[in-house]
């Protein structure tokens, strides 16, 4: 039996240590896929972020709006020596959850669809928050959350635990792929990525016969349009596992 994604020229985007579980899907539906990530993530391990996380009881809530975010976090908590303290612990998706599990930490409010517009707006309605809530981002976060928690007179603060970084090494590749390769799809992960695509490719897209950009859901799709990019789907579940299904659904 032939697999849905039989022949088709795949090119996925992402980060190079995260860019391996969905080049294994894709592949395993059947997919050429070329590797080029055009971002790079760093964790913060900084003195300034040390000093912040020494007093994390004066939370209630902790928010992790990516597993990168996960990641980084315990990471500076390990370099210091210190475990979380008995928070209530909101996460934007499932992947960031399956991340916080890693750690031994379960998330108590997970939306049900994955974005931070619909975290904040569950939180607010689920919960009744008398104290602070402390919101671990990426370095190109959005102020989604923070603005929600604002209007409702919630107080918070931001600890950014990562860079979210444009990988310059990648335009070169980028640019030689499009103009000898004709994409089938072309995957975003995040509105960063769009952004360093449409910065790298530097005209050269228009050799391109309308591939179809596969997003990661809404806002990176939003993005998309935003740049100018027409043609895209995005999945009903915001996971890299909802890409591949809807890549393969537009195949029937």
């Amino acid at each position: 039996m032939q697999l849905p994604l039989s022949g088709k020229k795949i090119l996925n985007t992402r980060e190079a240590l995260q860019a391996g579980k969905l080049t294994k899907m894709l592949e395993e539906s059947g997919g050429a896929v070329f590797e080029v990530p055009l971002l790079k993530i760093s964790c913060k391990i900084t003195n300034e972020n040390k000093s912040f996380i020494q007093n994390l009881s004066r939370f209630e809530w902790i928010f992790f709006t990516s597993s990168n975010g996960v990641h980084c976090f315990f990471k500076l908590l390990s370099q210091c020596n210190l475990e979380l303290p008995n928070l209530h612990i909101a996460v934007v998706g499932h992947k960031t959850e399956e991340a916080l599990k890693q750690y031994g930490y379960h998330a108590e409010l997970v939306p049900e669809i994955y974005d931070g517009e619909n975290l904040v707006q569950e939180f607010l309605a689920k919960y009744k928050v008398n104290g602070k809530v402390l919101l671990v981002q990426g370095s190109r976060a959005r102020d989604i959350i923070a603005l929600g928690l604002k209007e409702a007179g919630i107080p918070y603060e931001v600890i950014i635990v990562y860079e979210n970084t444009f990988n310059d090494d990648a335009k070169v590749t980028l640019k030689r792929l499009l103009r000898t390769k004709n994409f089938d799809y072309i995957t975003f992960t995040s509105p960063s990525s769009v952004e360093a695509f449409m910065m790298y490719q530097d005209g050269v897209l228009r050799l391109q016969t309308n591939p179809v950009f596969v997003c990661i859901g809404k806002t990176t799709e939003d993005k998309s349009k935003e740049l100018g990019i027409t043609n895209t789907i995005s999945p009903s579940m915001y996971t890299i596992e909802g890409m591949v299904q809807a890549m393969c659904e537009t195949t029937k």
